[in-house]
């Protein structure tokens, strides 16, 4: 892992960290291990973050991801890096607490081992309320338009700059006191080519360990329909584990 990798990786951590020492704030911190297939087949360790603002107005939302694993080389005399990504954004909802609330959100994504050095999307969209009973549970849809810009790894004839229709169900149901189910699935198609899209789907179960902390099992599922070239799979699946820390 190179310099400005690492230096990326502190900051955002400690970033994070001293956030989630302001009161105002609702913070969410996780560390864990996942297990890859696709174009990744290894064991990473994992941290994510997030951290919540919400007022009668604008919630704010900033969030991370970090996954990274190494092997010994081949040759036994260093350690390589096997996978590395980098995804964070940041969200604003307007009248978040209403049935229709307009959203901006800003996202990049870096791994190199899908075909990305850097992967920048602009989001501008709307989410609909279907069904919401506070702390039971929380039904929504969202419909966003999306520009994405992208400096990919290898040569490719692919765009550099996309469109695309981002269409998201979501849902947050606690099954028991201290057990919830949670599932966020993304439909992206380019409006250039409706051929050329993505699914993003990640299931969580989620089970409280005491008022703060939780351990989170997950699995998640990735399918481009158009990847840059024939070295990269369509498809990419991550299980993880994790213990998660709220406030």
């Amino acid at each position: 892992m190179d310099k400005h990798r690492i230096i990326l990786s502190i900051v955002l951590i400690f970033s994070s960290i001293a956030l989630f020492s302001q009161n105002k704030w609702n913070y969410d911190l996780g560390l864990g291990a996942s297990l890859n297939t696709g174009n990744v087949n290894n064991c990473n360790l994992s941290n994510d973050g997030s951290l919540t603002r919400n007022d009668s107005l604008i919630a704010f939302d900033f969030h991370y991801r970090l996954l990274y694993s190494s092997l010994i080389s081949k040759t036994g005399q260093h350690w390589e890096e096997t996978n590395f990504e980098i995804n964070s954004g940041v969200k604003l909802d307007l009248y978040q607490w209403s049935t229709f609330s307009p959203f901006l959100a800003f996202e990049q994504l870096t791994n190199k081992y899908k075909g990305y050095d850097l992967k920048m999307s602009g989001l501008l969209g709307m989410k609909f309320k279907l069904f919401v009973k506070p702390t039971i549970y929380d039904y929504s849809i969202s419909v966003a338009f999306v520009y994405d810009w992208t400096d990919f790894t290898d040569e490719t004839h692919l765009l550099n700059n996309n469109y695309r229709i981002s269409i998201r169900p979501k849902f947050t149901q606690r099954l028991t006191e201290n057990l919830t189910l949670y599932n966020c699935t993304f439909y992206q198609p380019s409006v250039l080519d409706f051929d050329d899209y993505i699914i993003n789907s990640q299931t969580k179960l989620q089970t409280q360990i005491t008022r703060k902390v939780f351990l989170d099992l997950s699995f998640t599922y990735e399918y481009r329909s158009r990847v840059p070239s024939e070295n990269y799979k369509k498809h990419d699946i991550l299980s993880e584990v994790s213990i998660r820390f709220k406030g």
